[in-house]
This record gives C-alpha cells, sequence and structure tokens, in this order.
C-alpha cells in the first residue's frame, strides 16, 4: 500500500551551503517500509527492530535504503556501531506515524462496511414503490442490518432511474419490468397488487363485495395523478383493455392529497395494496379489481460488483416475508 507523503528535507543544494531554502518532496512510499522506519526509531536500532518485526535484519536494512530512495534523502546516519537520525528523519516520524493511524483507520472502516457494521446503500425508487414495496423491504434490511443506512432518492421519471444506476449514482433502483436496458441486471420482486380506494359510504354497484370489475373502473370518477405517471398508465391501460375512458374527477401530481381528497368524496383512486390497507384505516372503502391489477417491479443494479450493504438489501429483499 503505497501514500503520497510531503517531507522537507536539505537538497543538495543546501548541504553544498547554498542560500537556496529546504524544498518540500512529495513521494509516494509503502505503508510497510513507514512501519518499518517506524520500529527502527522505536527500538533504537535495526538489529532489535528486525526481532520485534520477526523479519531478517538485511530485509529491514534494504527496506530502509528503498524508503531513503523513495523520499529522496537519508533518515539515519551511522554513529560508531548505531544510528542516529538525520534532520529528515526527525521530520519524518511524526507524519508517518499519522499515515499509519489513517492506514489503520482506513482498512477498519472498509471493514466495518464489508462486516455491515456501518456504511450506506443509495437506492433510487420510484415515488410509488418507495411506499410499495421499498417501505417493507428496509424494515427487513434494517432488522438484519441496524447499523446500516439507506438514502432513498426519487427520481425525476423511469428513464432516470436506470441512467442514475447506470452512472454507478445510485448502486439499485426500483423500477417497473420489464424494461429495456441490456446494461444491467434486475431482480424481480413479487407483483405488485392494486386496489380501488373509493369514499366512505360509496356503494358503485358493488354492494358488500370486496371485488369491484375492471369493466366497471370506467363507472368511477378519478382522483388521479398525471399521464406521464406509472400509476395513471395502469389506469389507462386498464380502461383500454376493458373498453372504457378515465372520468377524471381531480388530477393531481401531489401524491400526498389524493387519500384526503377521496376520504373527502371527491372521487376514487388507484393505491398499491399496502397503501389502499391505510387509506382503509382512515375510514376509505377498498375493493380488489378482478381480475387483479398487477405490475411487475424489480431492482436494478449494474453487472459490477455489489457492495456488501448491497448484496445484503437483495438477500433481504429474496427472502420470504
Amino acid at each position: 500500500m503505497s501514500y503520497l507523503l510531503a517531507l522537507r528535507h536539505r537538497s543538495e543544494a543546501d548541504m553544498a551551503g547554498s542560500d537556496t531554502p529546504a524544498t518540500w518532496t512529495v513521494a509516494s512510499v509503502d505503508i510497510r517500509r513507514l512501519k518499518y522506519f517506524l520500529a527502527t526509531v522505536d527500538h533504537g536500532g535495526i538489529g532489535r527492530a528486525a526481532q520485534a518485526l520477526l523479519v531478517a535484519q538485511p530485509s529491514l536494512s534494504q527496506a530502509i535504503k528503498t524508503l531513503e530512495r523513495e523520499v529522496g534523502t537519508a533518515l539515519f546516519e551511522r554513529r560508531g556501531r548505531g544510528l542516529a537520525l538525520t534532520a529528515a528523519g526527525h521530520a519524518l516520524i511524526a507524519p508517518a506515524r499519522q499515515l499509519l493511524r489513517d492506514a489503520a483507520a482506513a482498512t477498519a472502516a472498509a471493514q466495518d462496511v464489508a462486516r455491515l457494521h456501518a456504511g450506506w446503500l443509495q437506492i433510487v425508487a420510484l415515488p410509488t414503490l418507495a411506499v410499495d414495496p421499498l417501505a417493507e423491504l428496509t424494515g427487513r434490511f434494517r432488522a438484519r442490518h441496524p447499523n446500516v443506512g439507506l438514502d432513498v432518492v426519487a427520481p425525476a421519471d423511469a428513464d432516470d432511474v436506470v441512467e442514475r444506476v447506470r452512472a454507478g449514482d445510485s448502486e439499485l433502483g426500483l423500477t417497473l419490468l420489464p424494461g429495456v436496458h441490456e446494461d444491467l441486471r434486475h431482480y424481480e420482486l413479487a407483483p405488485q397488487h392494486f386496489d380501488v380506494v373509493l369514499p366512505p359510504g360509496s356503494k358503485p354497484g358493488t354492494g358488500r363485495r370486496v371485488t369491484i370489475d375492471a369493466a366497471a373502473l370506467d363507472q368511477l370518477d378519478w382522483v388521479i395523478t398525471p399521464p406521464a405517471t406509472s400509476t395513471r398508465a395502469l389506469l389507462d391501460q386498464a380502461m383500454a383493455d376493458s373498453g372504457g375512458e378515465v372520468r377524471i374527477a381531480v388530477e393531481t401530481d401531489d401524491r400526498e392529497a389524493i387519500v384526503p381528497l377521496v376520504l373527502a368524496g371527491a372521487g376514487a383512486t388507484l393505491l398499491p395494496r399496502s397503501m389502499a390497507r391505510q387509506a382503509a384505516d382512515r375510514g376509505a372503502l377498498v375493493r380488489a379489481v378482478r381480475p387483479p391489477l398487477v405490475r411487475r417491479v424489480g431492482l436494478l443494479y449494474r453487472a459490477q460488483t455489489l457492495s456488501e450493504p448491497a448484496r445484503a438489501f437483495m438477500a433481504a429483499a429474496s427472502a420470504p416475508s
């Protein structure tokens, strides 16, 4: 492992008595040789340092000579049968100790992430998918790895999910399948089921039944997102398949406003099943669509090796719920 080290030492001109000031030399040095250097300093000589490090004395001597070549100046000078530090050697001690501490900290940080004792994972997810299924998947993941945080990013659209994963800005992308992204891989999750959510007291010809026929969807007034959104596309396709048209009561891109509008009687909406259940807890009526209204969802990732947090998230996603 090599590090860049800035070391101030006397140049040849300095040693010749020139008035030229001492200069900073930037050198790339091996962390092992810095460790050998400090051992030689701490143990008072190469022989005792070699014994402490369990290395051959000639190997240690050669390592010191190589380090001196790397930094461009002598670090020790012989005095009788021993060694004494030069001015450059004294100057090297503090930054060398700091580099060893930094190297140890960097290694420990990487190992913590690898062992899932720390770290972050960024996931880019379409807004409806960030609630269902990402909320449940996040709960599973955090139960297993409470020290790893998640950064959930909202994309501009489905294409932005692909581009962010492709560029490496986000390691995982939660999006709709299928998609045209041959350079990326995907892991398909359980399909996402949608239910119709109705204002309290609604009786759209279903009585006490818990389902509604897809062919009857054109009889409802809808509180729905704009055409460019994925949920609207799903409703439009369902209407097209049954030969009907969407009757818009309220069109809004404010997803937070949709359930309150439904509860206030503005119209019906289409929500992922987990969100529909939450709306039911607030008084809305929920009807499953017959035949089921579903869409395929999955996690996108690059073909390169995934980080340990990303692998762990994939494992949590594939585990039985």
